[in-house]
């Protein structure tokens, strides 16, 4: 028997597993009473990661009244690798008992409580094992974790760096660095996260690391880096997606993050945050309110009016803010000798140059991949500008930097004497009152319950995105800030105090506030909120009251309006 057992343990080594591990079990099903043939079995089993029959076989040998050591080690150890780690630390702590001075157990028990979030026994373990064998890694290895798992981030640094030391293991590494990390010694984790990534460049889960590391310092284009790599490599668990996307959107470099992400779903169709992260860069990048401007008739007939009043063969044409390059082309086949627009978003300044294309009218306009303050003459347009568009305002008008672009157009891009479209734009407010308006601003009571405590943290800001509310204008229209973009070349921040008189008795909510727009003279638009539109671009704003105030007609409300030039603000004053 013992000439068998010697002849299999021989195929074995010798790298023919399958057929050493056939005949063994036939040899053990042909003497079942021989224990040692049992035991060969089980160790050949383990090796080759068989843990389940191992197990099996290993439990048939046992004998718990006379304890072999290494049969319970192996029985403990197959447990652990089965995952099975409350039966595995019962078996190490039966170990210990047995074998006290055997610090493999103890280490072994370690491994299994922390596993089970026993994070103080299994610093007690570990430390066992290290006092019986200095020089066992796995000892110091699951030390250091217990250490980090309670708090102790100095001495897990120590136990970790005393663990690479002996010999340098990726995953420990990688805990070093996060321990490093956390104690803000950021050499330090730098350091073992780039051993890390020396011992293994193609695992992402250690670019995603570093990544998170660069993150936290504020290094966001390294940190943007090791994302695109992590993705790149197969980094697909939502975190990782998540920070990706985010990062690479802050340094700009949203459209490789949305290729990231589509390249995930042509591997996975079905992964939801790849689809989120694609539909989210794009919200970023390409904002919902572009179609609806599109698609806004009486907007584009005002724009195409306007530059039918100026545009003519022998003047140039420089546009702020492509967008799908409408007006661009509006300009083109209205005759103009050339024009040059300029998007500040890539993916839009690309979309543009294809739809531009499609039109066949790439040989007269240019489509500029930048923001306007970065485009030069002489570089990106042969000259200063006759003709200066731009059509980038917001529901609010300034909330797109617009007053600082058009300043610098003027100053750099517009020839002396050059004509601008829009002429002017205003900002428009009255009083604003109606049932439907005042149930989306203010809730009084509901079922018999005060609620109106809730006003009190209720944005008084708010944006008017239904049609349907029907807001009632309770005084006449107000300019609160005109700017004449023709004939002013600077835009100072304004505060004023405007005196509105109601027009009707009714409950006041707040001010509603809107765009009017000369495009050219006899060429205005004006988003009334008086007016419904069944597609509308700009959005109408109501600034609310603290409460609701009952207006008779002829009585009259104080309202301060200032603009610090991105963004108006109303308020009612005494």
């Amino acid at each position: 028997m013992k000439s068998q057992r010697d002849a299999l343990t021989k195929m074995f080594r010798e790298g023919r597993h399958a057929q050493a591990l056939a005949a063994c079990e036939d040899l053990c099903r042909l003497h079942p009473g021989d224990l040692e043939a049992k035991r060969l079995c089980a160790r050949m089993h383990a090796l080759v990661g068989n843990f389940a029959r191992a197990l099996a076989l290993f439990l048939e040998v046992r004998d718990p009244d006379r304890e072999d050591a290494q049969t319970l080690f192996n029985i403990a150890l197959c447990e652990r690798e089965l995952k099975n780690f409350d039966s595995a630390a019962r078996y190490f702590a039966r170990y210990t008992q047995a074998f006290a001075q055997h610090a493999d157990g103890w280490t072994g028990l370690a491994e299994c409580q922390w596993a089970l979030q026993q994070f103080a026994q299994s610093l007690a373990a570990a430390d066992r094992a290290v006092q019986l064998d200095p020089t066992s890694l796995p000892a110091w290895s699951v030390r250091a974790r217990a250490q980090a798992s309670l708090g102790q981030r100095e001495e897990a640094l120590a136990s970790f760096k005393r663990a690479n030391a002996m010999h340098a293991e990726i995953d420990n590494l990688a805990r070093q660095s996060q321990v490093a990390l956390e104690l803000g010694n950021s050499a330090e984790a730098f350091h073992a996260i780039d051993q890390a990534i020396a011992m293994a460049p193609k695992q992402p889960s250690l670019r995603a690391q570093r990544a998170q590391a660069f993150h936290n310092l504020g290094q966001l284009a390294q940190a943007a880096e090791d994302y695109k790599t992590a993705l790149a490599l197969g980094a697909h668990d939502d975190d990782t997606i998540k920070k990706a996307t985010v990062c690479m959107l802050e340094v700009g470099r949203g459209p490789e993050a949305l290729a990231l992400c589509q390249d995930i779903l042509k591997q996975q169709p079905g992964h939801v945050t790849a689809k989120a992260g694609a539909e989210w860069l794009l919200s970023r990048m390409v904002p919902p309110w572009h179609v609806p401007m599109m698609n806004e008739t009486q907007r584009n007939q005002a724009y195409f009016d306007g530059l039918r009043s100026i545009v003519s063969p022998d003047k140039s044409v420089f546009e702020i803010g492509t967008g799908s390059g409408l007006l661009a082309m509006m300009a083109a086949r209205l005759g103009a000798r050339s024009v040059v627009t300029c998007e500040a978003v890539g993916i839009i300044a690309d979309t543009a140059k294809k739809i531009v294309a499609r039109n066949g009218l790439q040989a007269r306009v240019t489509v500029l991949d930048k923001p306007s303050m970065e485009v030069a003459v002489g570089a990106d347009m042969p000259g200063a500008a006759d003709i200066l568009v731009h059509e980038i305002f917001s529901s609010e008008l300034l909330g797109e930097h617009v007053l600082p672009a058009i300043e610098d157009a003027k100053l750099r891009l517009l020839r002396p004497g050059g004509q601008v479209l829009p002429a002017s734009a205003s900002i428009m407010v009255a009083l604003v009152g109606g049932d439907d308006v005042g149930k989306y601003l203010w809730v009084d009571s509901a079922f018999g319950f005060d609620l109106s405590a809730f006003n009190a943290i209720h944005p008084k800001k708010r944006p008017l995105y239904r049609e349907d509310l029907a807001p009632v204008l309770l005084s006449e229209d107000a300019v609160a800030f005109e700017f004449d973009f023709a004939n002013q070349s600077q835009f100072p921040a304004q505060s004023k105090v405007l005196e509105l008189t109601a027009r009707a008795d009714g409950a006041c909510y707040g001010v509603i506030q809107w765009l009017r727009i000369d495009v050219a003279p006899g060429v205005r638009f004006e988003n009334h909120p008086g007016e419904r539109r069944a597609v509308s671009n700009w959005q109408h704003t109501v600034y609310g009251f603290d409460a609701p105030v009952q207006l008779k007609r002829g009585d009259s409300l104080r309202i301060a309006a200032r603009h610090d030039r991105a963004r108006p603000w109303f308020e009612r004053v005494a």
